[in-house]
């Protein structure tokens, strides 16, 4: 719609510059109009380099998941971020006055579990990914790509059947 009213106002301003080449005012309206529609057509590509900028500063969780057979549990593994190091390992006296080494505390994962029947799983696929909707909020994803033939086999068969088909 906007590329449309870009080109119409400066069509506009091109041909009353034929009939006026003396007015300022038209070639300043063309100009902005051009720049408009250039600013316009190019958005996607700025916002999609921006988003992607953002997202390569982030540092990605890593997910593991497990089926059960009236179950589902998805760990989420949150990685430290770059700029944070690690602590190093403390010693600490014991009872006897001897010291004891004691390791940092690693990130534990994060465990959800999800019951097949009593949680609002749906299952969906398409030709890239197979998702696992939770409640109509949280969409797990499972990128075919990352997923042999028939691993996709089994978790399909298995997803369908369980969130279908309920005991």
């Amino acid at each position: 719609m906007f590329t449309a009213a870009y080109l119409l106002i400066m069509i506009a301003g091109i041909v009353a510059i034929v009939f006026n080449p003396t007015s300022v005012i038209l070639y300043i309206a063309v100009a902005c109009c051009l720049f408009g529609l250039v600013y316009h057509l190019t958005a996607k590509s700025r916002v999609r380099k921006s988003i992607i900028k953002t997202l390569s500063k982030m540092n990605p969780e890593e997910y593991r998941c497990t089926l059960y057979k009236k179950t589902i549990q998805i760990e989420t593994i949150i990685k430290p971020k770059e700029d944070e190091e690690e602590k190093s390992s403390e010693a600490v006296e014991d009872e006897n006055g001897g010291e004891i080494s004691v390791e940092p505390k690693k990130n534990a994962p994060i465990k959800s579990v999800f019951k097949f029947g009593d949680d609002l799983l749906n299952f969906e696929e398409d030709d890239v990914s197979m998702y696992l909707v939770y409640n109509r909020q949280q969409i797990y994803c499972f990128p075919k790509r990352c997923l042999s033939e028939e691993v996709q086999n089994t978790v399909r068969e298995h997803l369908i059947k369980m969130t279908e088909n309920v005991d």
